[in-house]
């Protein structure tokens, strides 16, 4: 089936707090876990800015996409503006029956689309060492290290990265 990308809007709601607790730590892929999942009632706590993609994204100038499978969501992320020419990518998820198949780079490459068209020429983005294939990833992709953040009580290290769009 065909995943068709576009701007999430209030429907795509629980699809994307589903996708979101998936673990985003382990195997790369999983083919076996389902691709529709079960439906939460209300949105991630640790992650407000879900709970109105709307508000959080599209009304603060940015964008958030949803990749849907038939009615599943299976993909998502989304970027907004932290100055005028700079953007911060959060929230990409891939669903883990679907990685490895190149809806990741799609996705990321709709979202610097649409980020350049917004005036964006920079964006950013930071994922954690306890997820080696997403930091390959995004150096995949491109994207810059620029440092590093631990703290005692966690037992991962944020990784902060750029890429310029220009």
């Amino acid at each position: 089936m065909t995943v068709v990308l576009r701007t999430a809007g209030a429907i795509d709601h629980r699809g994307l707090w589903a996708l979101n607790g998936l673990t985003n730590v382990g195997h790369t892929a999983d083919p076996t876990l389902p691709v529709r999942l079960p439906l939460p009632d209300g949105p991630p706590t640790a992650f407000p800015d879900l709970a109105d993609v709307e508000a959080s994204f599209l009304a603060a100038g940015g964008d958030f996409l949803v990749g849907v499978e038939g009615d599943a969501v299976v993909a998502m992320g989304g970027f907004r503006p932290v100055s005028p020419t700079v953007g911060e990518v959060l929230r990409v998820r891939v669903h883990p029956a679907r990685r490895r198949d190149g809806l990741g780079r799609r996705l990321m490459d709709e979202l610097e689309l649409r980020a350049r068209r917004r005036g964006i020429d920079q964006l950013t983005l930071d994922t954690a060492t306890n997820q080696p294939e997403a930091v390959a990833f995004y150096r995949g992709l491109g994207y810059r290290e620029v440092r590093r953040e631990t703290r005692p009580d966690w037992t991962w290290t944020l990784v902060f990265f750029t890429k310029s769009l220009v």
